[in-house]
């Protein structure tokens, strides 16, 4: 591409030479219009067509200007603009040493000009066939000779460059706004100057971009240095802005060119965000097909956070980089936090708004080891280590290992760009994690403490907590040590209630927590719905165990849990409820997380205690009267007394649980039999 321009600029040259060099004989060049058009077309080997005006002065320097030109395009591309379009062009040459063999050439300009390069889809380009073709029996061209050119300066206007792919109707668009180039003289620097922008397909401006620095070209065209350049360019649809320091040198002399990277230095700012990056050593880049660079000491900081890249990457199609990223911290909170966003933007997603498109075609490969890894304020990872591949959209990190939340991470995660927004799914296998920072991460309220082991498989979309919230799937199992359920303290309910108090009181909100040895369970995932099946806890005294659904997003809870006492607890049961319940209390644990509402399940104490009440009578009767007649109660108590608490209050509860269980289900009391 580059030896192409090349040829444009040179045919571009050769053609004023040629126009210049007819308007010598013929002084009245309007007049000689077609002639002139048609000695250029046969120079260029394309059609030369001359609208405008033309105006020619001879003396102290042979001045031309020319108005309206453009170059046609080879047969074949008779749809796409033609090569070259120029608006208005000026050239001066010097008339002595013209007659020496030396061309002293005056301040050159060019305005409103265009230069289309096209591709047709079988490949074929509209610059094939450009100037005369050389003999095949000539001898090979000698190497270019720019001894003697002077130029007094370059001014550039308006001039743009458009590259069509007519195969896959890809445009691309770039404008030099102004060029300036000082006095010009091969092997020597010459001050430059450059205001240019990269346009999208609409011709809105994506990039601007401003140069000053030195252009330096060696005799033979083999070399073109710039040196000391600094540049400054901004995204404005993105707020990007960053600039650019440093030299470099195309070297176009061997089988392949070779662009050098010399004091190379690069930032990018995008609000409270920046990205610099920096070369110790040289960067050498084949511009061959496709352009490819092994790199080395390049030093890549990300808020001021230095990290080491080092690999090599090509340009190809698809393009493809194997990179090791390696430093002591990375901050991202800067990075993955939602922007502010007001007015009709408030209800869009930022994460759906992103354009993730530039990560579709690349393949990389990249290693990443960190010391620290900051995602959020309550989510940060040490000794991470990360093999990564980018393959057609997907990022996958595997293995992944990582201290954090108390405990490690190992396992796997898979993020799809191709989805809107991003899908990611992880398989973490955690060990020795604080659960409530864990679940802090989603929620501000966590309704668990504890440190135990997760073996995870989920699924959601998004960046921002409610996202990830509102889509997350997936199932899983853990196990959890030495913590406490939070929001309701079970003991207090035992010891001032369930112990000492008729359990149809038992409807309120108790605070505090719950110690637990051990809190095992299943957990199964529903668009941010986490149930609980198959939940056990064991505490001192006593144990938990049903099911249950933990809402996160609402900052709710929903357990039926049966509450098994030990021995100790169940002596102390009411002689009634000890009998109704056997020392197994079934428990509604609902509401807030913080604080929910713990309620005794009377009608499943009633179905157990009516089951037993007919087992015992049964059994009652099947025993000889005498051995009726001598029973006595528990504890030493006459049979009398312990007949005086235990049928009338055992009666009570049942008839009242039962009735209960009948206006919830919405069914039709029953008459009393009768007596």
């Amino acid at each position: 591409m580059m030896r192409k321009i090349l040829y444009i600029l040179a045919g571009a040259l050769a053609l004023l030479i040629v126009v210049v060099a007819g308007l010598v004989v013929l002084v009245e060049p309007d007049d000689y219009r077609a002639q002139i058009a048609e000695r250029a077309s046969s120079a260029l080997g394309r059609e030369v067509q001359l609208d405008g005006p033309l105006s020619l002065r001879l003396w102290p320097r042979i001045a031309l200007d020319i108005r309206s030109l453009s170059v046609a395009n080879p047969a074949g591309f008779a749809e796409a603009p033609a090569l070259v379009e120029v608006g208005q062009a000026s050239v001066s040459v010097a008339v002595w040493p013209l007659l020496r063999g030396e061309l002293d050439i005056g301040q050159l300009r060019l305005r409103d000009a265009t230069v289309t390069l096209v591709t047709a889809p079988d490949g074929n380009s509209n610059l094939e066939g450009l100037l005369a073709e050389p003999d095949s029996d000539a001898v090979s061209e000698p190497a270019p000779d720019l001894e003697g050119l002077s130029l007094a300066g370059l001014e550039l206007e308006n001039v743009a460059l458009q590259i069509l792919d007519l195969g896959t109707d890809e445009v691309v668009h770039a404008r030099i706004d102004e060029m300036t180039l000082g006095a010009f003289e091969p092997a020597v620097l010459a001050p430059l100057s450059v205001r240019a922008s990269l346009l999208d397909q609409d011709n809105e401006e994506q990039l601007a971009l401003s140069l000053q620095g030195g252009l330096r070209v060696a005799r033979d065209a083999s070399r073109i240095d710039l040196e000391d350049a600094r540049s400054e360019f901004a995204m404005g649809a993105a707020g990007l802005d960053g600039q650019a320091s440093g030299s470099g040198s195309i070297n176009l002399g061997g089988e392949v060119a070779m662009l050098e990277l010399r004091d190379f230095a690069a930032g990018l700012d995008l609000d409270d965000r920046s990205v610099t990056l920096e070369a110790s050593e040289t960067l050498t880049i084949r511009l061959g097909d496709p352009a490819s660079a092994e790199i080395a000491g390049l030093e890549l900081a990300v808020n001021g956070q230095p990290l080491a890249v080092a690999g090599g990457f090509s340009l190809g199609d698809p393009p493809t980089a194997e990179l090791t990223v390696a430093g002591e911290a990375l901050d991202l909170r800067p990075w993955l936090s939602a922007p502010e966003q007001s007015g009709e933007d408030k209800t869009s997603s930022p994460a759906a708004a992103s354009d993730y498109s530039a990560l579709i075609g690349p393949r990389l490969n990249f290693g990443l080891a960190l010391d620290r890894l900051t995602l959020s304020d309550d989510l940060i990872l040490r000794g991470v280590d990360a093999q990564a591949t980018l393959v057609d959209g997907v990022l996958t990190l595997e293995p992944v290992e990582a201290q954090g939340l108390s405990g490690r991470f190992s396992g796997r995660v898979t993020v799809d760009f191709n989805a809107a927004p991003p899908e990611v799914r992880m398989n973490p296998q955690l060990t020795g994690i604080d659960v409530q920072q864990l679940v802090r991460l989603l929620s501000p309220s966590a309704p668990l403490r504890g440190l135990g082991e997760m073996d995870l498989e989920l699924r959601f979309q998004g960046t921002s907590a409610a996202e990830i919230l509102a889509s997350l799937d997936g199932e899983g199992r853990f196990s959890l040590n030495e913590g406490a359920l939070l929001g309701v303290d079970l003991k207090r309910l035992i010891d001032e209630e369930i112990t000492t108090s008729r359990l149809s009181r038992i409807q309120q909100a108790f605070g505090g927590e719950t110690p637990f040895e051990n809190l095992s369970g299943r957990i199964q995932a529903d668009a941010g719905v986490l149930s609980l099946p198959g939940l056990r806890l064991e505490a001192e005294g006593f144990d938990l165990s049903g099911g249950g659904q933990m809402d996160l997003a609402a900052g709710d809870i929903a357990y039926q849990l049966e509450l098994a006492l030990g021995q100790a607890l169940s002596q102390r049961l009411p002689r009634a409820l000890a009998r109704a319940t056997d020392g197994v209390i079934p428990l509604t644990i609902a509401g807030p997380i913080s604080r929910p509402m713990v309620r005794v399940d009377l009608a499943a104490i009633a179905e157990g205690a009516v089951q037993r009440e007919l087992q015992d009578r049964l059994f009652d009767r099947l025993r000889p009267d005498e051995e009726a007649q001598s029973e006595t109660a528990p504890d030493g108590e006459p049979e009398q007394e312990a007949q005086a608490e235990s049928p009338g209050r055992t009666s009570d509860l049942l008839l009242r649980a039962l009735r209960e269980r009948r206006e919830r289900d919405q069914l039709p009391p029953e008459e009393p039999p009768e007596s």
